[in-house]
C-alpha cells in the first residue's frame, strides 16, 4: 500500500511541475500577445474577471484570482491609468469601490477574445473526444482539494499565531 502512495505522490509532483510549466508558458505567450496593447497576461485576467463577472470590488477579485488585495489593486491601478476600468461607488461598503469596465475597456477585451480565437482553435485540434473535459474536472478536482488543505493550513496557523 505504501508503494502505492509513494507512485502518486510522485504522480501528483509530476502534474504540479507540468502545471506550473504550462502555465509560464500560457503567460509568456499572452505577455508576447498582449504587449502591443500595452498589457500584460496579469492585466488581462483583471479585465476578464469583470467582462464576466461585473463591477466588483478588489478584495473580491483577489479571493477568486488567489491574490493578494495589494496585488490586485497594483493591476487594477494600471489599467485605469490604461483608461480600461473605472471605480464606482459600491452601494455595499462605503470604503471598497466597485471597478468595472469602461467602454474602451470592454473593447479592448472583445479585440483580445477575437485575436485569442484563432490560437485556441489551432491548440484544441491536438485534442479528441473528451480530453479536455476530463482535463478540466482533473484540474477542478485538485483546485478543491488545495482549497480545502489552504482551510486547514491557515486555520492551524491562526491557532499558533494566537
Amino acid at each position: 500500500m505504501q508503494t502505492n502512495k509513494s507512485s502518486e505522490v510522485a504522480d501528483l509532483r509530476l502534474l504540479i511541475g507540468e502545471v506550473r510549466k504550462t502555465f509560464r508558458l500560457m503567460a509568456g505567450l499572452s505577455d508576447r500577445m498582449l504587449e502591443a496593447r500595452g498589457l500584460t497576461a496579469s492585466l488581462r485576467a483583471i479585465l476578464e474577471y469583470l467582462a464576466e463577472e461585473g463591477p466588483s470590488p478588489v478584495p473580491k477579485m483577489a479571493a477568486a484570482k488567489s491574490m493578494t488585495r495589494q496585488s490586485v489593486q497594483a493591476l487594477v491601478d494600471r489599467l485605469d491609468a490604461l483608461g480600461l476600468i473605472d471605480s464606482q461607488p459600491n452601494p455595499d461598503h462605503k470604503r471598497s469601490q466597485l471597478i468595472a469596465l469602461t467602454r474602451e475597456g470592454q473593447a479592448t477585451f472583445q479585440a483580445i477574445l477575437l485575436e485569442e480565437k484563432d490560437l485556441l482553435v489551432r491548440i484544441a485540434a491536438d485534442w479528441t473526444g473528451g480530453d479536455l473535459q476530463e482535463t478540466c474536472r482533473t484540474l477542478r478536482m485538485f483546485q478543491t482539494r488545495l482549497n480545502d488543505l489552504r482551510s486547514d493550513i491557515d486555520a492551524s496557523y491562526s491557532e499558533t499565531d494566537a
